[in-house]
């Protein structure tokens, strides 16, 4: 997948469960709009409503050339294009406390926009200085084990 938008800060703030890869229902000047890297997924997050899943907060920006952009809504909700199984899945995920799905990032494969979907759990303050703590001692044994073989 050729990336266009990767949300980095899911690697800092949550603990990654699952990942899965989906389609997104839009209108052709917002696949012209992503193409072109004018799309925002940080605050962006998964609903399911009955047996569908939409995803709420996308930020797709409005091109020069739309004719109606007042009526554009550039943060409307989006159906995703999954399996059923998919979707119980995630369901069954989001229904345990502490967990929700997020875009990790969209991309193009072949002429058709990703859409890079991970079901997460959120980390606490002392989870992520222990994951850093963690990332800092393996950074300090390379770094010695590098000059010792010098």
């Amino acid at each position: 997948m050729k990336t266009i938008v990767e949300n980095r800060k899911i690697y800092h703030n949550f603990e990654i469960i699952k990942k899965y890869i989906s389609g997104i229902s839009l209108f052709g000047f917002e696949v012209k709009a992503i193409k072109m890297g004018r799309v925002g997924i940080r605050d962006s997050f998964v609903r399911i409503i009955g047996d569908e899943a939409y995803i709420t907060h996308l930020f797709v920006s409005i091109l020069d050339d739309i004719k109606d952009r007042e009526k554009f809504n550039p943060t409307r909700k989006r159906k995703l294009l999954l399996n059923k199984n998919e979707i119980r899945e995630i369901s069954k995920f989001l229904h345990q406390k502490g967990y929700t799905a997020v875009p990790m990032e969209i991309g193009i494969i072949g002429s058709k926009i990703k859409l890079e979907i991970v079901v997460v759990k959120g980390l606490r303050k002392y989870d992520k200085r222990e994951k850093e703590k963690l990332k800092s001692a393996k950074r300090e044994m390379e770094k010695a084990l590098s000059q010792k073989y010098k």
